[in-house]
C-alpha cells in the first residue's frame, strides 16, 4: 500500500511545512504553531555548526548547497542525539527531491503532489531508487534553519526524521522570491542482489538452524514463480513462498518447520518480482524435503 498524504493546518501563510508518513505508521494530525523566533533559529544553527563543518567537504562533493548541507547535518545531529544511526545521503533520492522542490518553487506552494506530477513513491522509483519504505518532509521559509526548527517541533515531521526504519535521505532546496522550498525524502533502501546472492543469503540464515541446505536449482527458482504447486519431479514436503525487503530474517512459520524434526534438507529459490510496483522486495521460495 502506498503512503497516505496528510496535510496539516497552519496558522499563517508563510512559513509552511507538511509531511507525508508511510501508511503503515500511525496517522498524526497536529496543529502546527508557527511562532518560532529567529533567536531560536540562531541557537539551533550555532549548536549544529561543528557537525555542519565536519560534513561540509563530503556534502560539497555531492553538490549540496550550504542550506542543503545544513539540513543534512541537522537531520543526523537530531538522530545522533536519540542514539539512532546516521542517514546516508542518497544521490538518487536527492535527484527525486530536487525535481519536487522545483515543482513547489514553480507553484510558489508546498504540496506532496501537484497536478500532473507522480506521487512520492513513483517519483523515487522513477529516479532509480530501490526502497521498501519512503516518506517525505516539505517546507517553505526564508532559511533552512527555520524550516528544520519547524520540522523538529512538529510530531509528524520529527517522526520522519527519527524513524529508525529509514537509512537514507535525499535533500533539495530551490529558492524563489527569497523563500526556500525544501524537500527531504527518507527511505529504507533495498540492495539490488542477483538471484544467486539472494539464495546464498537466505541459505545462510536457514543453515543457522542446523538444517542442511542444498544448492539452488532451476526447479526451485521456477517454483518461486508459481503461486501453487512445484516444478520438477522431486516433490517437496513443504513449500514456503514469501516476499521480503530484508533477507536477514525468515518467516516465523518457516522457522517452526525447520525445528520440527520432520525435514532434513532445504533448497532455496529466488525469482524476480512479477508485479510492477514502486516498492522493491525479494521473492523467495524455500522447499523442504525429508
Amino acid at each position: 500500500m502506498l503512503p497516505q498524504k496528510l496535510y496539516y493546518l497552519t496558522l499563517h501563510l508563510k512559513p509552511r511545512i507538511t509531511s507525508m508518513r508511510p501508511s503503515l505508521k500511525p496517522s498524526l494530525n497536529p496543529l502546527i504553531s508557527l511562532t518560532k523566533s529567529l533567536a531560536v533559529a540562531t541557537v539551533a544553527l550555532a549548536s549544529i555548526a561543528p557537525n555542519l563543518h565536519a560534513r561540509s567537504a563530503f556534502a560539497s562533493e555531492n553538490n549540496l548547497t550550504v542550506a542543503e548541507q545544513y539540513l543534512f547535518a541537522a537531520a543526523n545531529e537530531a538522530r545522533a542525539n536519540q542514539g539512532l544511526s546516521p542517514l546516508r545521503l542518497d544521490p538518487v533520492l536527492t535527484e527525486a527531491s530536487a525535481l519536487h522542490a522545483r515543482e513547489m518553487a514553480n507553484h510558489a506552494a508546498i504540496s506532496h503532489q501537484f497536478d500532473g506530477e507522480p506521487e512520492l513513491a513513483t517519483r523515487g522509483a522513477n529516479a532509480g531508487a530501490h526502497f521498501s519504505l519512503i516518506s517525505e518532509n516539505v517546507g517553505e521559509a526564508p532559511s533552512s534553519v527555520i524550516i528544520h526548527d519547524l520540522w523538529m517541533h512538529s510530531p509528524s515531521h520529527l517522526a520522519n526524521l527519527l524513524d529508525p526504519n529509514v537509512d537514507s535521505i535525499g535533500i533539495a532546496i530551490v529558492t524563489r522570491d527569497n523563500q526556500l522550498y525544501a524537500v527531504e525524502d527518507f527511505a529504507s533502501t533495498v540492495k539490488i542482489l542477483t538471484l544467486n546472492q539472494q539464495e546464498r543469503t537466505v541459505a545462510g540464515v536457514i543453515a543457522q538452524s542446523g538444517m542442511r541446505v542444498a544448492e539452488a536449482t532451476e526447479d526451485a527458482r521456477q517454483t518461486c514463480t508459481m503461486s501453487t504447486g512445484y516444478a520438477g519431479s522431486r516433490q517437496p514436503w513443504f513449500i514456503m513462498r514469501y516476499t521480503a525487503a530484508s533477507l536477514n530474517a525468515i518467516p516465523s512459520q518457516l522457522k517452526s518447520r525447520l525445528t520440527s524434526g520432520k525435514y532434513h534438507q532445504a533448497v532455496v529459490g529466488a525469482c524476480p518480482a512479477t508485479r510492477k510496483s514502486s516498492f522493491t522486495a525479494y521473492n523467495i521460495a524455500v522447499l523442504l524435503y525429508p
